[in-house]
């Protein structure tokens, strides 16, 4: 999926989320299995300067700087993935800042991501500003890592539907 399309979809689609979580997003027990090299650690795409501006424990969301998405794989299995989207149209900038976590398992190149929450923080100069959050669910797809012709690593994540994300090594 290009870029563009890729953004405007994640972003109707973080922007739609429900309020109503109740669930307790670091106390829920799903499946989870140890991530090892190569998929282990941060994988990003975009120009983001950090890819830690929500605190889980107080709800606080941060002022990032750049835009894109990341995902992060922790060695025990859980993972953070989140989007940082900035949009002018019509004379209307909106910010779109979300944040997902929850549990991964890997069976080779299958990878079933077990979502406990997802969070969203919109700010829009033209009215309509909020905070959603959505709960559990549960989603399959495949992963590869390629070396592109620079040798920098790309994850693909492959959508049931064939869509692709693609995510670059997070390197500080």
């Amino acid at each position: 999926m290009p870029n563009l399309a890729r953004t405007l979809l994640l972003a109707s689609t973080l922007a739609a989320l429900a309020a109503g979580c109740t669930d307790d997003a670091d106390t829920m027990d799903t499946p989870r299995s140890a991530i090892t090299a190569p998929l282990a650690g941060p994988w990003f795409t975009g120009s983001l300067a950090s890819i830690q501006y929500y605190d889980r424990d107080t709800g606080a969301w941060q002022d990032p700087s750049g835009e894109g998405f990341f995902f992060v794989f922790d060695a025990d299995g859980g993972y953070e993935t989140g989007a940082i989207i900035n949009s002018t149209v019509g004379g209307c900038t909106m910010r779109l800042l979300g944040d997902e976590v929850g549990t991964v398992t890997v069976d080779g190149g299958d990878l079933t991501v077990y979502r406990h929450r997802i969070s969203t923080h919109v700010t829009n100069s033209c009215g309509n500003d909020g905070d959603r959050t959505q709960g559990a669910e549960v989603r399959h797809l495949r992963w590869s890592i390629d070396l592109d012709a620079q040798g920098l690593e790309w994850l693909s994540l492959i959508h049931d539907d064939g869509g692709v994300e693609q995510y670059r090594r997070w390197t500080e």
